[in-house]
């Protein structure tokens, strides 16, 4: 797969994603790149995890590294939920730090005041775990999702890889079941997803799934929780 062409296009919630021609797919919802992010990932996924578990410590693993504004939005929010945040993010195609320079995401988190802002976190080395705060460490490995083994267990999956029609291969059921297996008891897979199938092959997996109310201009999403 090439996604060689990519354009920066403006969302209405005011951030930019990135549109990759040969796909015709966006990185990000049109209805808003920050919004369905925040939602959908930190919302559903983290600060859920968060008030389930009394576990001191997150091991996050995304799927998807892309423009990086989930994994900055989850370093943003890891001081609000109180937890060591361990996070991994694989990324087959990873995108120029010139490319995410002109997102200018860091207008939108001028009031945050990072230990480290966008623009600096976009340019973390690959292939190395940062301890860039206290509680909240990334690593960033480029690698296709079906090449990649550890031998941690993860307490959240964020599945946002480009959607089915772009890149079926990898919403098969066989990688469902990877997900289930390498996520700890209570673990959630979360994604912007509401795809029948891949309702079906999370359930087959093992995963006790949840439909819940999507972000703005999507109807549901998924959420899968490992009993």
């Amino acid at each position: 797969m090439q996604i060689s062409n990519k354009v920066s296009i403006t969302t209405e919630d005011g951030t930019s994603t990135l549109y990759i021609e040969e796909l015709k797919e966006v990185y990000h919802s049109r209805k808003g790149a920050l919004t369905e992010s925040q939602f959908v990932y930190i919302n559903e996924g983290l600060k859920y995890w968060s008030k389930e578990s009394s576990n001191a410590i997150c091991k996050i693993l995304e799927l998807g590294y892309g423009t990086g504004l989930i994994a900055f939005l989850t370093y943003l929010n890891s001081l609000e939920i109180k937890k060591q945040i361990d996070y991994t993010s694989l990324e087959a195609y990873p995108i120029s730090i010139i490319q995410l320079k002109e997102l200018n995401y860091d207008q939108f988190f001028k009031d945050k005041n990072p230990i480290q802002n966008f623009e600096e976190f976009s340019k973390l080395k690959w292939e190395l775990k940062h301890q860039i705060a206290p509680n909240f460490s990334i690593t960033k490995k480029e690698i296709f999702f079906e090449k990649f083994k550890s031998s941690d267990l993860y307490d959240i999956i964020f599945y946002d890889a480009f959607g089915a029609h772009a890149q079926p291969e990898i919403w098969a059921p066989e990688l469902m079941k990877k997900c289930f297996d390498i996520l700890n008891p209570g673990g959630v897979w979360v994604s912007y997803c509401a795809k029948g199938s891949v309702r079906r092959s999370l359930k087959t997996a093992g995963f006790d799934v949840q439909r819940l109310p999507g972000p703005p201009g999507k109807r549901e999403m998924l959420r899968g929780i490992k009993t």
